[in-house]
């Protein structure tokens, strides 16, 4: 129980840091001066600053991380398809009635898409 306690106060210690410090890095970072100019100002040492806009860094890129493995656990790894499979001929090229993009994903929707199938795939990437 005495260790649980500790170590939730240090977890809440080193996020109550971490919001101070990236405060600390935004205001730096929008005060129109140099990194050097504004520490002088602010009576901070150049190295404890990087070292505390690193720890900013290193945590704002650990919480990315974890949406993305947490988004990519609710993804399907295969979506199931119901959908006849059609051969076309090879000189046939049908192009898609629907092409939908983001930075991550493309989904490509043609004639004939099952509704079902075409579900599973937008809810997916959603």
């Amino acid at each position: 129980m005495h260790d649980l306690l500790s170590t939730d106060l240090i977890e809440l210690n080193h996020r109550k840091n971490l919001a101070r410090w990236q405060q600390l890095v935004y205001d730096c970072r929008n005060s129109g001066i140099t990194v050097r100019a504004w520490c002088a100002q602010n009576g901070i040492t150049e190295k404890a600053y990087f070292y505390r806009q690193r720890k900013v860094w290193e945590a704002v890129r650990q919480l990315e991380e974890t949406q993305e493995a947490s988004r990519q656990a609710d993804l399907p790894a295969i979506i199931p398809c119901a959908a006849p499979l059609v051969t076309a001929k090879p000189d046939a090229v049908q192009s898609p009635a629907i092409v939908l993009r983001n930075r991550d994903w493309t989904v490509e929707v043609n004639p004939g898409c099952d509704p079902e199938l075409l579900r599973l795939a937008l809810r997916s990437v959603k």
